[in-house]
Formats: C-alpha cells, sequence, structure tokens
C-alpha cells in the first residue's frame, strides 16, 4: 500500500524533457551563415582591389585631367584587346552629362578610325588602336598617357576621369559575364538611336551585364593576375559605380550619340601607304556637332558670364592660335577671333581688363594653359574687342609635350 509521502515523492519528480534537433533548419542556417560571411569577404576583397593611374608620374594628372568641379562631367571609358600578341585599342567611349540641366552626349570611337594630326612625330596618320603603341614608341612606359593626350586633341577638349579596361581584364569580364555586342534594341537609350552604326552600342551592352555577384565571384581573378584597370578613380569597386551611373545616365536621359564610325564625321582618301582607302577623322564635322551641345551642358554659372575670348600666337610657331581656340570654343566658351600677333613675344600672356567678371570663364581657360602666366588687367597694344585677350609666347610648346 503506497503511502501518502511516497505518492507525494513520485508526483513532485520533474518529468525530463526530450530535446529535439531539427537537422535541415540547422544546416540552412549555417548555409546562410556561410554565404552571408564568404559575400562579406569576397566583398572586402574585391573593395580593395586598387585601380593604377599611371599619370601620377610625371604630373601628367595635372596637365590631362580637370581639377574643376562643376555640373559638367567628361569621363573617357577606353576598352583594349589583343590582336597577334599585341595589345591594341579596340573602341573608347566619351559620356559627357550635366546633372543639373539634365543633358547629356555620349561620343563613340572605334579603334580603326584614323587620326590625321600625329604626321609630325611619325610621318602619316594613325588609327585610334595604335595610340598607346605609338606613345610607347616615343617614350617607354608613356604609352597611355600619350594616348589620353591623343583623345583630348582628338575631341579639342580635356576629360575629368578616364577608365582604361585593359586586354587582360578586358578578357576577364568576357569569362565571367560572357560575349558583349552592340544590339539594336539599345537604340531607343538615344535621342538619335536608329540613325547610327549598332556597333556603337557596345558600352550599353557591356555594362548592362556588370552584376555584383559574379564581379565579387571573379575578385580573386583581378587580384592573382596581371589583369589591369586603369584610371584616375582608386578602386575597382568605383570604376564599376561609375560604369553603372553612366548606364542609368543614358537610359533616363536619352542622350545624342556622336558616331565615328558613321561617314558623317570622317573622310575618306588614298591611304598613306598608297594602297586602298582610309577613314580619317573630320574634326571640323565633329566640332560643329559638339559645339551645338556644349553650349546647352556647360555650368549655369560659366553660362551666365558669356565670355568673349581672342587668340593669337606670338610663339614663332605655326598652328597654336588654331589649337587654342578649338580647345577653348570646345569648352563652352566662345572665341571671336584667333590669329597671328603682330609681334613674337617670350611669354604667355592674357589681357583680362574685368577679371572679376569672368571668374568661371577663366577657370575653364586656365586649365587648357596649366602652368603660371601673367595676367595682365588691361588690353594688349593693338586693337581687340574680347573680354579676354590671349597672346601666346615662345614657351607654348613647353605647357605639355613628349
Amino acid at each position: 500500500m503506497t503511502t501518502g509521502r511516497e505518492r507525494y515523492k513520485k508526483e513532485s519528480k520533474p518529468k525530463r524533457k526530450s530535446i529535439k534537433f531539427d537537422l535541415t533548419k540547422i544546416l540552412v542556417v549555417l548555409f546562410f551563415l556561410s554565404a552571408i560571411g564568404y559575400g562579406v569577404y569576397t566583398y572586402v576583397g574585391f573593395s580593395k582591389i586598387k585601380s593604377v593611374n599611371p599619370l601620377r608620374e610625371n604630373n601628367a594628372e595635372y596637365y590631362l585631367l580637370s581639377s574643376q568641379k562643376d555640373a559638367l562631367e567628361k569621363t573617357l571609358i577606353v576598352f583594349e584587346e589583343k590582336y597577334n600578341e599585341k595589345e591594341r585599342i579596340a573602341m573608347a567611349y566619351l559620356y559627357a552629362e550635366n546633372k543639373e540641366k539634365g543633358v547629356s552626349v555620349l561620343i563613340y570611337l572605334p579603334g580603326w578610325v584614323e587620326y590625321s594630326g600625329l604626321e609630325k612625330d611619325f610621318g602619316s596618320t594613325l588609327p585610334i588602336s595604335t595610340f598607346k603603341y605609338a606613345g610607347n614608341f616615343l617614350q617607354e612606359g608613356r604609352g597611355l598617357e600619350y594616348a589620353l593626350w591623343q583623345f583630348e586633341q582628338v575631341l579639342g577638349s580635356n576629360i575629368d576621369q578616364y577608365i582604361w579596361i585593359g586586354s587582360d581584364a578586358f578578357e576577364i569580364f568576357k569569362e565571367n559575364l560572357g560575349e558583349s555586342s552592340g544590339e539594336s534594341i539599345y537604340g531607343q537609350y538615344y535621342s538619335n538611336g536608329f540613325q547610327v552604326n549598332q556597333e556603337a552600342f557596345f558600352l550599353n551592352s557591356f555594362v548592362s551585364k556588370l552584376g555584383w555577384i559574379n564581379l565579387l565571384m571573379s575578385s580573386s581573378k583581378f587580384k592573382d593576375s596581371e589583369a589591369m584597370i586603369y584610371s584616375s578613380l582608386p578602386t575597382l569597386g568605383n570604376v564599376i559605380l561609375q560604369l553603372k551611373q553612366i548606364h542609368k545616365g543614358t537610359i533616363s536621359l536619352r542622350p545624342y550619340l556622336i558616331d565615328f564610325s558613321s561617314n558623317a564625321y570622317l573622310s575618306q582618301q588614298e591611304s598613306s601607304s598608297g594602297v586602298g582607302i582610309s577613314s580619317y577623322i573630320n574634326t571640323e564635322a565633329y566640332d560643329s556637332i559638339w559645339r551645338g551641345f556644349i553650349d546647352g551642358m556647360i555650368d549655369r554659372d560659366l553660362e551666365k558670364e558669356r565670355v568673349r575670348v581672342e587668340v593669337y600666337n606670338g610663339s614663332g610657331m605655326s598652328g597654336y592660335a588654331s589649337q587654342y581656340a578649338r580647345k577653348i570654343r570646345n569648352s563652352g566658351c566662345e572665341v571671336v577671333r584667333y590669329d597671328n600677333a603682330p609681334s613674337e613675344q617670350e611669354k604667355t600672356k592674357f589681357f583680362v581688363p574685368k577679371p572679376d567678371e569672368f571668374k568661371n570663364s577663366l577657370k575653364v581657360i586656365f586649365e587648357l594653359f596649366p602652368g603660371t602666366y601673367e595676367i595682365i588687367e588691361d588690353r594688349p597694344s593693338f586693337m581687340t574687342t574680347g573680354d579676354v585677350v590671349i597672346i601666346l609666347g615662345k614657351d607654348i610648346p613647353t605647357v605639355y609635350s613628349f
């Protein structure tokens, strides 16, 4: 017979709870934690991949890149490829956008078109594809710098930043993203998209495939190989973000596309070798179109000043007045006259009777003349009417040269 005390002990004895493990849930949690950890690890690794900026050597960044911080931003994008085991420029783009005004222009430059501004150094015209090779020929190791300089000569204006995708890096992108090509579907992104050659849409196809997952997965290939991204932007992550911003701007703003593969911007002549016909860049045809857009894209403060500029060549060497007049006009300032100066002079001088009225214009102009020049708050001794009168001296060839 069970006593009350024994019955109490039995009833008060705690029951053991059985702990069940849901192995599936544990594995799912571990999988997600591992995926997040790997994602963080690859992202940190990706964000630390530095781009290389050769312009920092020889202080070339000061001469070639604009330091003017305004609403108009110009980015040069260059794609390099290997052909017969040698590197060459496949194509280049200049994207110019004024975010405040909501307007933009994209310029497409295929590697096969020729530029006729290099006869002095090489005795003939050169295709864009050989710009870097030509620079290395003149001074070993400065090929990329020389190529960027020549792109600015072709376009007649400076750039704010550049992205140069080397041939090995280009191959890694293609391995992970697949081949890109111009597709007619991208014509809708441009105000004149169905009037240009389909190959001009390559940039859209390329950037549309730049998915972050694929890029993160391929980060080790960029770190462990000789694949190089050259850029004024500090990291590969910054480069990708800029490309995506350009793509976003293209879709939302529907820019005008200046297509240098079109006959509208080319002149056909017999090639320098005497065999076949070559296509040369017609800078006058380009300038007339570009200037129609740059006038509406410049910074509002610059637009309000409506500066009038005159350029005179007193260097004793031909061609400088027209060269600098073109750059000034393509930068959004009006050039009312350029000619030879009445006499030669040793140093370049800027005559600006009212500098306080043209502060923004002078910043734009001075960037085309990196260096220290005498600024005179008066007019030159001969008759002029411009707000800014520039007399180029014998020192002008030393502004930047190879």
